[in-house]
C-alpha cells in the first residue's frame, strides 16, 4: 500500500511520462534522503521500477492505479473504471474524432472520445459536456450499448473497465483541445486494425456500423 502522500505523488507524477530520472522526479522542496525513503517505498510496493538507463518508470499495476494514485489503490485496482466511450463523426466528410492517450494505463494508444459519468447528470448530458469541455465540439448523442472488458500487455492486467457507447454523427464547431491526458485529431477512414490503435476500437466500431442495441464482454491482449 501507499501510506504517505509522497508515496502517491510519485505514481501520480509517473503517470504522465514514459519514465524519469530521480532529479527529474524529486521536488526541489523535499529532502534527497526522505525522497529516496519514499521513492523506495513504491518500489517495494510494486508499482515503481528503475531501468537499466536509469529512469523511474510505473510497473503495470503501477499503470492500473495510475494518476488515481490519490485515491485508495486497493479501491481503485479491483474496481471496473467507468467510462463513456464517444464516437462523434463529421458531418462534412464522415472523420472521426480520435483521442490519443499520453496518461497510464494505455499511454500512447488512440482510442474513442473518453467521457467520465456523473451522478448529476444522464449519459446523454456528460457526453454532450465533455464533448464541449475537451474538444470545442458540439453535437447530439445516443446510446448505442455497454459492456465491460479487460486489457492485458505481456500477461498483466493494464486496465479493467465497464463501457457505455455513445455516438454523435453530427458535430459542429472548430477542433479545440483543452484536455491535459491527451491529444485530439480528425481522421478520415481511419485503420482500426493497425498499429497503435486500441484493439476494443475494431469491435465496437462492429457494433456502430450495425447500429443495432449490444451488450458485450471480453479480454483483450495488446500485442
Amino acid at each position: 500500500m501507499l501510506d504517505h502522500h509522497l508515496q502517491r505523488a510519485i505514481v501520480y507524477e509517473l503517470a504522465f511520462t514514459t519514465g524519469l530520472k530521480f532529479s527529474e522526479l524529486k521536488p526541489d522542496d523535499i529532502e534527497n534522503k526522505l525522497f529516496t525513503y519514499h521513492l523506495k517505498k513504491t518500489i517495494a510496493a510494486g508499482y515503481v521500477e528503475k531501468s537499466e538507463d536509469g529512469l523511474y518508470k510505473l510497473t503495470a499495476e503501477g499503470r492500473r492505479l495510475g494518476y488515481q494514485a490519490v485515491k485508495s489503490e486497493r479501491y481503485i485496482l479491483n474496481k471496473a473504471y467507468s467510462v463513456l466511450f464517444l464516437i462523434v463523426r463529421r458531418k462534412a466528410d464522415g472523420a472521426w474524432l480520435l483521442f490519443t492517450r499520453s496518461i497510464h494505463p494505455l499511454q500512447g494508444y488512440k482510442t474513442f472520445v473518453v467521457g467520465t459519468p456523473v451522478a448529476e447528470q444522464t449519459a446523454v448530458e456528460t457526453a454532450q459536456r465533455d464533448l464541449a469541455a475537451k474538444t470545442g465540439l458540439h453535437g447530439t448523442f445516443h446510446p448505442l450499448g455497454g459492456g465491460f472488458y479487460h486489457v492485458y500487455k505481456d500477461d498483466e492486467l493494464e486496465s479493467y473497465t465497464n463501457f457505455s457507447l455513445l455516438v454523435c454523427e453530427d458535430a459542429t464547431g472548430e477542433l479545440n483541445p483543452q484536455d491535459p491526458n491527451g491529444s485530439y485529431e480528425w481522421i478520415v477512414e481511419p485503420d482500426f486494425t493497425s498499429e497503435g490503435f486500441l484493439p476494443n476500437l475494431t469491435k465496437l466500431v462492429g457494433f456502430y456500423e450495425k447500429g443495432e442495441p449490444f451488450f458485450w464482454e471480453e479480454t483483450l491482449n495488446l500485442s
